[in-house]
């Protein structure tokens, strides 16, 4: 007899859901044990029946649950650390406050990346002198591991290009937004990983400004605004599902 496969083909419904849940069941089982090496993406397409995208997707989203970790180029474990806790509910502000947070994220899209546009076109020397200064202290922030200092580096960052916009009323808006973040902010740099992600993506945006590059200043700050959003969603998709668990449970 053959081997049983661990992984089944997923009925039609959102896949990387039906991604997520598959391997979070048999981590909860003991078949993928800690430490554990999850076959190649090509594999896992065809296996649980999804695309690349949606495989990709559960797997970001199961990295942030503190499920998987991930070495680029080398592949994706289960992580040594992970335990029971790591799959049970957590009492933070963002399952009371998702909707909040994404209208946030929203707006953000949508004026950050105009901002980092005109930052690049207008910014005086000072300002990106500013922006410089603002990314140095979040490495800083990062290699110590402060998450309160990164948080404070990350608003400076984001306030700086605001200003450097040349526009009042948009910086004054990205502040008010910049300012009603604090809550989400908290959550996003504790999830596992997030710190070692800030830096490229923050990078990117200040180099294409630097650069006096508008269409590349909007695209990074595109990225990194909906990766920050995946990574929320992605705490709410945990929450979602350990609510569901909880009531199937009962």
């Amino acid at each position: 007899m053959g081997k049983r496969d661990l992984f089944t083909s997923l009925k039609p419904r959102r896949l990387s859901d039906g991604a997520v849940d598959q391997v979070v069941a048999l981590v909860r089982s003991g078949a993928l044990a800690p430490g554990a090496k999850l076959p190649p993406e090509r594999d896992l397409v065809v296996r649980l029946g999804v695309s690349r995208n949606s495989l990709r997707e559960a797997v970001r989203i199961l990295e942030t649950m503190g499920i998987l970790r991930v070495v680029p180029g080398r592949g994706t474990w289960v992580r040594e650390d992970v335990n029971q806790r790591a799959m049970q509910p957590v009492t933070s502000w963002l399952p009371v406050h998702s909707r909040d947070a994404s209208d946030l994220l929203e707006m953000r899209e949508t004026l950050e990346v105009k901002a980092a546009a005109l930052a690049a076109e207008r910014g005086t020397e000072e300002d990106l002198a500013l922006i410089s200064s603002c990314l140095d202290r979040l490495h800083s922030a990062v290699e110590a591991g402060d998450a309160e200092s990164v948080i404070a580096a990350d608003a400076c960052f984001h306030e700086a290009v605001g200003a450097a916009s040349g526009n009042r009323i948009l910086a004054e808006s990205l502040l008010s937004l910049n300012n009603l973040q604090a809550e989400t902010r908290r959550v996003v740099v504790s999830l596992p990983g997030r710190l070692r992600r800030m830096i490229p993506e923050h990078h990117a945006v200040a180099q294409a400004i630097l650069a006096r590059d508008a269409e590349a200043a909007a695209k990074a700050m595109f990225t990194h605004v909906r990766r920050v959003a995946e990574e929320v969603e992605a705490v709410a998709h945990r929450e979602r599902y350990m609510s569901k668990q909880a009531r199937d449970s009962r």
